[in-house]
């Protein structure tokens, strides 16, 4: 029995119950002792089995490194040029090829025949002759504009060939007294945008009042080069006074109205006049002294200039007092919502 408890429980045994005077036999001892250290062992064995069958290590399986699974990438035919293929199927293919030979001399052709008619009116060459501007020009002929008087010379400068034969007139860079098309472009939308920003302080701003400004200023400047090339026609004006050169003229103008209509609506009423008037024969007298030469040239060689003598300065002097008008059309500006 206690040999039975000993390996079932693998607790300590007690000595066997008798009497309470039967004596304990050595033997008896000794084989008691045995079993209380043989169950002792055994608990001790499976105590030790326990833990280590609850032990993580135990309890859930190693688990072996996770190996992380990167996508390489598939290696493309020809990664450096992504439309290879495309380009290599349309030089294979005679199709593609004679339709992007029809498209390019479609091309070729639509852009000579617009390079074409506009060089029947005007000449690109000619034109980027007027563009042909350096910051240095820019600011001289601003100064020119708002100070007119304070300038000396009014005389352009002739370009000639290897020959010594006169071609033309050098460029704005070259000449300050050169006329360009760089400020009267600029000056026309900076006047259209003071426009609409003073419109736009009274409140009453709509979109539709810069086309209608632009189309005034337009306006302005399309009835004044016709009226000049009109008495250029008729006083017999050939080469002196070229379509671009009167152009130009014309769009000086919006250089002084900018002034004008920057010190009306806060100055005061004196201040806005004077402005007015300052500005106003500030480019009369410039466009009298840039027309000058070209319609009363002083060589007395060119063919009609004594016949059309005096009629050429009266018609000098009227251009130069109607720009009074121009400039006061140019500032009534109003909204077209009003």
């Amino acid at each position: 029995m206690s040999h039975f408890q000993g390996q079932m429980g693998g607790q300590s045994q007690n000595p066997p119950m008798r009497g309470a005077f039967s004596p304990i036999s050595a033997e008896q001892q000794q084989q008691f002792a045995y079993n209380n250290n043989y169950g002792a062992q055994q608990q001790q064995q499976q105590q030790g089995q326990f833990q280590r069958q609850m032990s993580p290590q135990h309890a859930y399986p190693q688990q072996q490194p996770h190996q992380q699974f990167v996508a390489q990438p598939v290696p493309l035919a020809n990664q450096s040029n992504p439309y290879g293929m495309f380009a290599q199927n349309l030089q294979n293919n005679q199709a593609a090829q004679l339709g992007m030979q029809f498209a390019g001399n479609a091309m070729n052709a639509m852009q000579e025949n617009v390079q074409q008619n506009v060089e029947r009116y005007v000449s690109m060459r000619q034109l980027k002759h007027y563009f042909d501007v350096s910051n240095i020009y820019v600011l001289s002929k601003l100064r020119m504009l708002v100070f007119p008087w304070m300038q000396k010379s009014w005389h352009r400068y002739a370009e000639r060939d290897q020959t010594g034969q006169v071609v033309g007139y050098k460029s704005p860079r070259e000449d300050t007294n050169s006329p360009d098309l760089y400020i009267p472009v600029m000056a026309l939308v900076s006047y259209i945008i003071a426009i609409g920003l003073i419109i736009g302080r009274l409140g009453v701003f709509h979109p539709e009042d810069l086309g209608y400004t632009a189309s005034s200023a337009l306006g302005v400047i399309v009835f004044e080069v016709l009226l000049i090339k009109m008495f250029c026609y008729l006083l017999n004006v050939g080469s002196e006074l070229q379509f671009l050169d009167i152009v130009a003229m014309s769009g000086y103008k919006f250089v002084t109205t900018i002034f004008v209509v920057v010190f009306r609506p806060w100055a005061p009423w004196w201040v806005s006049w004077s402005a007015f008037f300052y500005f106003g024969f500030a480019l009369a007298f410039f466009m009298i002294r840039s027309l000058k030469d070209a319609l009363i040239p002083e060589s007395s060689s060119v063919t009609g200039v004594n016949v059309h003598r005096k009629r050429r300065i009266h018609f000098l002097f009227v251009i130069a007092v109607i720009q009074l008008l121009y400039i006061w059309i140019l500032i009534q500006y109003k909204s077209t919502t009003t």
